[in-house]
């Protein structure tokens, strides 16, 4: 299973999560190697240091993380006859987004590619961190060719730049994996609890060390801003949404079926789903009282809205609409951007093991 670096923002305490792991992609097929009678260019020029993109997300005025740097960027052969192949090896950290041009695409932080250019060209490779970028170049050489420039497309030169895909039925499909947190929209904006109702406001405690220590579900819209990737697999009539944090899974009808008649209720209830032009309305209800939404708890009339709209190839532009008529005095929204990961698989999460009793560690009074 390939690994990656991830950088997110814990939705919840809003504290900067940077996690850098190797990631690799699967070889393609292999090309032919050189012949020893080509000769090989020396090793590229040292290239300048990561420089800072103006306009990255931020939080809280400081940038989420280092930035991005590449280790490595090589081809094997870099000198190749007509006809033959090359294969290019490169090296990442503290990046969260990274990609080639000509058309190569978007790709793990660690990893090779076989390529077979019909001319000399350059290949130049973009690791994008939260607090700057980097970018190097390697060149193949083909004997008896002139280089010939990058690819104007503008789909080849930043990958990002694609269309919007559909899926069979027409609705944009939201397939792929995401993650939340980079633009988190408040924990608490608009909320207004009505009166009488300050008692599901959380309160600072030194003995409490949140929700999070028993390993229960988070909830909605919790779930999705945890800093884990999701995955959503979009078929005609049907939605599914597997979330890396705590396992958990959401099977959403949008077939015009309604939620059954007598719900349990659960941690994160029960999710029924239409289109509403290129939009996703998800409604949710059916919730227990034992997850926390923002800085409130809440009742088993807990009720949430989602909207999901995919603004961009890699943007689904995400809002929750929450309401519980015991807790507030009126419907208020939580929001974030997911940004598609293409390169990137949800992986093993186990919130058990290990898991201690800290009340030892804790001021008692």
């Amino acid at each position: 299973m390939k690994r990656v670096n991830r950088l997110a923002i814990a939705a919840a305490a809003l504290v900067v999560l940077v996690a850098s792991c190797a990631a690799s992609a699967p070889a393609r097929e292999p090309g032919v190697p050189g012949t020893p009678a080509i000769p090989q260019q020396p090793a590229q020029n040292p290239q300048p240091a990561a420089q800072a993109e103006a306009g990255r997300p931020r939080v809280g005025g400081f940038p989420m993380g280092p930035p991005g740097k590449i280790l490595e960027l090589r081809a094997e052969p870099n000198v190749i006859g007509p006809g033959q192949s090359a294969t290019i090896y490169w090296h990442a950290v503290n990046a969260d987004d990274t990609y080639f041009d000509q058309c190569l695409g978007i790709v793990p932080t660690l990893g090779k590619i076989t390529v077979s250019p019909a001319a000399t060209s350059t290949y130049t490779f973009t690791a994008k961190g939260r607090g700057g970028n980097d970018a190097k170049s390697v060149t193949i050489t083909v004997v008896g060719t002139n280089p010939v420039p990058s690819s104007s497309d503008p789909g080849c030169l930043n990958p990002h730049n694609q269309p919007i895909p559909r899926a069979s039925d027409g609705h944009p499909d939201l397939s792929g994996v995401y993650i939340a947190g980079f633009n988190f929209g408040g924990m608490n904006r608009g909320a207004v609890l009505k009166p009488g109702a300050e008692k599901y406001k959380l309160t600072e405690q030194e003995n409490q060390i949140g929700i999070g220590v028993t390993c229960t579900p988070p909830g909605v819209p919790m779930a999705t801003f945890q800093p884990y990737p999701l995955q959503i697999v979009q078929k005609p009539g049907l939605l599914v949404i597997l979330y890396e944090a705590y396992h958990l899974f959401r099977v959403i009808p949008t077939d015009g079926q309604a939620h059954p008649a007598d719900l349990d209720p659960t941690y994160m209830g029960n999710s029924v789903g239409h289109w509403e032009g290129d939009t996703l309305v998800v409604d949710v209800r059916g919730f227990n009282d034992q997850t926390i939404v923002g800085d409130y708890h809440h009742t088993t009339a807990y009720h949430v809205v989602e909207r999901y709209h995919r603004d961009s190839y890699d943007i689904v532009d995400y809002s929750a609409a929450i309401d519980d008529s015991n807790v507030f005095a009126k419907p208020w929204t939580q929001s974030s951007k997911l940004k598609l990961h293409p390169e990137w698989q949800i992986q093993e999460y186990v919130c058990e093991q290990n898991n201690k009793d800290y009340k030892d560690l804790l001021i008692t009074k």
